[in-house]
């Protein structure tokens, strides 16, 4: 579908029907009971409900392989407005969810990045691309269980600056959950520093029951 003169990166008809989760608007969402018994987090939520051949599914793929980073701004602005009150004012410090450096090589960016900055700038909280680092690229999580998932990413992440993350809430941010392995292992190696708390929130998930 082409674009009206007036409209950008997508038609005012998706922009107004963008199907959002509301979830972070309360607690033990269902973005949250992913993560119960696994990990201390403060909360968790997710923007956006993805579904196979949906709108946010192709936006995100322009996102991820097409380089439209504009894209991951704009939902980034979007979903930090969201946030930007309530139970989520008291983030310290926003962090995405890192590419290994072969992976960023190959790519030439980080999909998660303008998602952050969008988000960084209506919330007025500063982010960092540094802090958290891949240890070694993992395989491919398609068509692998929750428990193999798991098992491909144990260890995966670590802290490049603890003093960077000593202190603070961290939001870390993904562009999907589905297992929710990988966001949980970037989260426990932030969690390996003293006196650190972590939410998380990714732009999208799947329909959750």
């Amino acid at each position: 579908m082409s674009l009206d003169e007036h409209e950008h990166l997508i038609c005012d008809h998706c922009r107004n029907h963008l199907p959002t989760t509301k979830y972070w608007m309360f607690k033990e969402n269902p973005v949250e009971r992913i993560f119960w018994g696994k990990i201390p987090l403060v909360r968790a939520t997710s923007y956006l409900h993805f579904t196979k051949g949906g709108i946010v599914q192709g936006m995100l793929h322009a996102l991820k392989y097409n380089g439209a980073l504009e894209v991951g701004e704009y939902l980034g602005h979007r979903f930090g407005r969201e946030l930007r009150s309530g139970i989520w004012n008291d983030i310290d410090l926003i962090v995405p969810v890192p590419l290994h450096p072969k992976k960023l090589k190959k790519r030439g960016y980080n999909q998660c990045e303008p998602i952050v900055q969008g988000m960084a700038e209506e919330m007025n909280v500063p982010y960092r691309t540094d802090v958290l680092h891949r240890r070694t690229a993992n395989s491919s999580q398609t068509r692998k269980g929750r428990y193999d998932r798991w098992l491909n990413v144990k260890e995966l992440f670590e802290a490049s600056d603890d003093s960077e993350l000593h202190g603070k809430h961290v939001l870390i941010v993904d562009d999907v959950v589905t297992t929710g392995a990988t966001i949980e292992a970037c989260a426990a190696a932030a969690l390996e520093i003293d006196d650190v708390r972590v939410s998380l929130a990714t732009i999208a998930c799947p329909s959750i029951a």
